[in-house]
């Protein structure tokens, strides 16, 4: 955490370098004309800071921050572009350093759960008919035994925006040229959909999902804005940018049956799980406790773009600054605890299994308030520190004929 006098210290000489290194290497109007506009924003915020905590006048550290990162990833994404080596070593470091400075500023994020080694899984596969796939930043599955004929498998979730010749080419090498029955999703959000029109369109497959998710997938309404407060790292920061606008896929859209049973899919059902999203659901099988969660519960630090990019081992509850109901976020945790999964893959992180994995996931659960909360959250401002009022499940209704559940 960089103290408040040397983060004012540090924003002052990044005002002066940006408004006069540019003209003193005596670079192009189109480089330093806009790189001094950026110091001179630099400097009107820097000075409308309140560098302490508490209440006040001009802006807090959470917006500070935000625009520190934003400005930061703009000189990063502008140095990427530029051919020059010596502004594009200027404005790539800058960037870095704008984005370091957010990262190092920004509080804690969810305590969460360190896993033992033993508790990830290395293979992508979890048992015969369920692999996961890595894209990017997130977790998607297939669910179907390798080779299943055509409209015989799942594709849960659509990844970021760019990856369909990614999972077509996975799903080519898993099931050859057969078409999913379906494309199941946990929720709507931009990591989660991104190739979805367009897999869709290509296997001409309908979309299951919640009816509460249905409005963010149908064009009507774009998520709440996110909480980048949470802290955490770099991702968190970065919220205010990510895509967060409804897709309309109105036309393949159909709600998952209110029985909690996935058509054409045995064994698996579908649990609603919602506080990360209104419609967020998880897809369990019973019969080998196997758990699809996707972002009910992570498996990473997703606040954080280092374990982000690297999926370091660390069991969460829900990515916390897209979370917007912290009560039901508490309360779905627990409901899939109740399971008693042998085995998990979350939408972030690796895939987790066994005794070690059930342990975090207990803890997680019975401590939801202390090792699932984020510090600071406008969506959490209701619960008081150190209870989440959640109602408990002590086990889920269908859990005890191994059913799982639905909407509870």
């Amino acid at each position: 955490m960089i103290p408040p006098r040397l983060h004012a210290a540090l924003d002052a000489v990044s005002a002066a370098t940006l408004v006069l290194l540019p003209r003193a290497l005596r670079w192009p109007a189109r480089l330093s004309r806009p790189l001094a506009l950026a110091g001179l924003g630099v400097a009107a915020y820097s000075l409308a800071t309140r560098y302490s905590r508490g209440q006040g006048r001009g802006i807090d550290l959470d917006r500070h921050r935000m625009l520190d990162a934003a400005q930061g990833a703009a000189c990063l994404a502008a140095g990427l572009r530029e051919e020059r080596p010596g502004p594009r070593a200027f404005l790539t470091g800058y960037g870095g350093f704008s984005l370091a400075a957010a990262a190092l500023t920004s509080p804690e994020g969810p305590q969460g759960i360190p896993l033992p080694p033993g508790a990830t899984v290395a293979a992508a596969t979890i048992g015969p008919d369920l692999m996961r796939l890595r894209c990017g930043i997130v977790n998607l599955a297939f669910i179907g035994a390798p080779g299943a004929g055509d409209r015989a498998w799942f594709l849960v979730d659509a990844g970021i925006a760019g990856a369909a010749s990614f999972i077509r080419a996975a799903a080519r090498a898993r099931f050859g040229s057969a078409r999913p029955a379906a494309i199941l999703l946990t929720h709507g959000h931009f990591d989660h959909v991104g190739a979805l029109e367009q897999l869709a369109r290509e296997w001409d497959a309908p979309v299951l999902a919640h009816p509460a998710e249905r409005p963010f997938l149908d064009g009507s309404r774009s998520y709440p804005p996110p909480a980048p407060e949470v802290g955490g790292g770099l991702m968190a920061e970065l919220s205010p940018l990510f895509p967060r606008g409804p897709i309309d896929i109105a036309d393949r859209l159909a709600d998952l049956p209110p029985d909690g049973l996935v058509p054409g899919l045995d064994g698996w059902r579908w649990i609603h799980t919602p506080g990360h999203t209104p419609g967020h659901v998880s897809f369990w099988h019973e019969a080998t406790g196997r758990l699809v969660a996707g972002d009910a519960i992570s498996a990473t630090r997703q606040e954080s773009a280092a374990s982000a990019a690297l999926q370091i081992p660390r069991l969460q509850g829900p990515p916390a600054y897209f979370t917007t109901d912290w009560q039901a976020a508490g309360n779905s945790v627990r409901r899939l605890a109740a399971l008693r999964p042998r085995a998990m893959i979350a939408g972030h992180g690796p895939a987790l299994a066994g005794p070690g994995f059930q342990a975090a996931l207990d803890r997680l659960a019975d401590g939801f308030a202390a090792l699932g909360l984020p510090p600071d959250s406008r969506y959490a401002s209701a619960l008081p520190p150190g209870s989440d009022h959640a109602p408990r499940f002590p086990r889920d209704p269908g859990a005890r004929d191994g059913r799982g559940g639905a909407d509870p």
